[in-house]
């Protein structure tokens, strides 16, 4: 394609965002400035790019981070000189923990301003630097630095960024005025080199693709020790990356390979699956523990990342040190270590996918392994009576909302309670169908959530199809983004089906379950910690235009999940409840014996 640019600075921007769409980058997510005028130029002018504009940087980028990991696909944020570019850094180290492809784009002002403190400028070199896979402090735009050198340099960083473990990308970019349609001449032959990158199909350079497989060595030496295990444990973490888990490949692993086995909430795994088919319900009840411990498996085998149950870990440990030659094998390729217990005894650095299907297909010239499964539906039974007999509470809102909502495909989690109490639920046979969940447990902040959960309706608008969606948050969480409000009320072209369920105990009622609430000495501070309010947010949804529902008893809130599911629509939830009532439910749940 020709440019239409009037100075070096746009067609700059031009070529950048050029390399990025030939990458794959089609998403971006603009932040409003002027310093970054040429590059929401460059975006909006792109034939192939979609940009969503927002007042907020840190809302923009958790929701570009929804994006990506609804999607799998990488997703750019644009933002202006100055402090803008530190509204990035809490998603960003969420992206980084995660393996997530956040294309970071941030304008700054020449180096003679930032060395003169001139205004709107701060070191902007050093703000995210920790917490990105790729950095490039860019060069100003100037006909001595070749155009080819820029395109060459944005394809090879995206690259790396893309590829796995994949993880954050920032661009720090020093544009110079004008950075608007003023016309300065500059030379005709690096406009003609910006021009003939601009027309290839592809990038200026090019990355063949390469995967690193398991040898069927490997293969052959990890199956061995699965088919002598006579007790062994399958668990089943999250996969930070484009593809989720094969659920019929996982199906027919585990039909094969009769065991025991855990799937984590954030794996996209737990609804698929009842306890008739070994499914462990939760490895954060004590009775679980206490089981597996006087069970011990001989072999412990862990797919993908790391847990949300910390008391999983707290197992691996206390097995480790009963018996040091028991075999506990991690299967995840990824930047961090990502053994809390210190106890894996071996780490297969390889796509657990691609691990799961050849073993798969080792497993199959050997037959189904038929095993005697521990029955759990005892457990699940009284623990299902305690929820329903109690009042209402995290776990009665988590219960419900999974044996209620069957339209809901995709799911927004929110850390804390709700996410604890989601990985603690299990039927008798697999509960509702299969959902995709979304959560950040990287850095396991209670920001932003709201801002990801439009993100992962994006992904909808991108192929044009309904995907509906579920979002469970509590109070202080909304606190925390209740500028999105703002973003969820302006987005109506959107025909997504969109529920989101906020828990109002007023208060982080998650710290009043901890130990340390029962002591005496932690009274005087633990308000400090639990920061309660007198807020109910129905009002103030409502002052927006978007729907919203107060319910105030367990009825109330069946009625509002039951008309959802008949008629899914954008609708907030907002669930009040008293928090010693939740407290007490949990006490009880805790007493449950097999």
């Amino acid at each position: 394609m020709r440019t239409q640019a009037k100075n070096i600075t746009q067609l700059w921007c031009e070529l950048i965002v050029d390399q990025l769409v030939k990458s794959g980058v089609r998403q971006f997510y603009g932040c409003p400035g002027m310093r970054n005028a040429p590059l929401l130029r460059a975006i909006t002018l792109h034939p192939q790019t979609q940009l969503y504009n927002g007042w907020d940087e840190r809302s923009q980028s958790y929701r570009a981070l929804g994006y990506i990991k609804s999607s799998g696909k990488p997703a750019a944020i644009v933002c202006t000189s100055g402090t803008a570019v530190a509204n990035f850094l809490p998603a960003t180290i969420e992206a980084q923990k995660t393996h997530a492809p956040l294309i970071v784009l941030s304008a700054d002002r020449p180096g003679e301003l930032n060395a003169t403190d001139a205004n709107q400028t701060i070191n902007q070199i050093e703000v995210l630097r920790d917490y990105c896979k790729e950095f490039w402090h860019a060069s100003e735009p100037q006909e001595t630095f070749p155009a080819r050198a820029l395109s060459g340099r944005i394809a090879f960083l995206t690259h790396k960024a893309l590829q796995r473990p994949r993880g954050p990308l920032h661009l720090n970019i020093p544009l110079r005025e004008p950075l608007d349609d003023s016309p300065v001449s500059f030379s005709d032959d690096w406009k003609a080199e910006a021009e003939r990158i601009l027309a290839l199909k592809k990038n200026s350079l090019e990355f063949p693709h390469t995967e690193q497989l398991p040898t069927s060595e490997s293969i052959e030496t990890l199956s061995q020790r699965l088919l002598q295990a006579k007790n062994p444990l399958v668990v089943f973490g999250p996969l930070h990356g484009p593809h989720a888990y094969d659920l019929q490949e996982v199906s027919e692993f585990l039909k094969l390979y009769q065991a025991n086995f855990s799937c984590d909430i954030t794996s996209s795994l737990k609804f698929a699956y009842g306890a008739d088919q070994g499914l462990i319900p939760t490895l954060d009840h004590p009775e679980v523990q206490k089981t597996l411990e006087e069970n011990g498996p001989d072999l412990i085998l862990h797919f993908g990342h790391r847990l949300t149950s910390k008391h999983y870990y707290g197992l691996l440990r206390r097995l480790y040190q009963r018996d040091a030659t028991r075999e506990i094998i991690h299967v995840g390729a990824g930047h961090y270590h990502e053994d809390p217990s210190f106890s894996f005894t071996s780490r297969w650095d390889l796509d657990p996918r691609k691990v799961l299907s050849a073993l798969t297909k080792s497993l199959k010239e050997h037959g189904p392994i038929k095993r005697e499964l521990f029955d759990w539906e005892p457990l699940i039974l009284k623990k299902r009576k305690v929820i329903e007999d109690g009042p209402l509470s995290y776990p009665f809102i988590t219960k419900r909302a999974i044996d209620t909502l069957s339209s809901a495909k995709q799911a927004f989690i929110g850390n804390s309670t709700f996410i604890r109490s989601l990985d603690s639920y299990a039927g008798s046979y697999a509960p509702n169908g299969h959902w995709q969940c979304v959560s950040h447990r990287g850095a396991s902040g209670i920001e932003g959530h709201l801002s990801s959960t439009i993100g992962m309706i994006d992904t909808s608008d991108e192929k044009k199809s309904v995907k509906p969606t579920v979002a469970f948050m509590g109070d202080i969480s909304l606190i925390h983004d209740l500028n999105s409000l703002i973003l969820l009320a302006e987005q109506t072209t959107s025909e997504t089906p969109l529920l989101v369920i906020i828990a109002n105990n007023q208060r982080g009622g998650i710290f009043n379950l901890l130990p340390l609430a029962q002591k005496e000495e932690a009274k005087a501070y633990l308000t400090s910690l639990t920061t309660p309010h007198h807020q109910n947010f129905t009002a103030l949804v409502q002052g927006l235009g978007v729907e919203c529902i107060q319910a105030e008893s367990k009825d109330g809130y069946q009625e509002a999940l039951d008309q959802w599911n008949q008629s899914p629509r954008r609708l907030i939830l907002e669930v009040i409840f008293d928090d010693d009532d939740n407290v007490e439910v949990y006490k009880k749940l805790k007493t449950v014996r097999l």
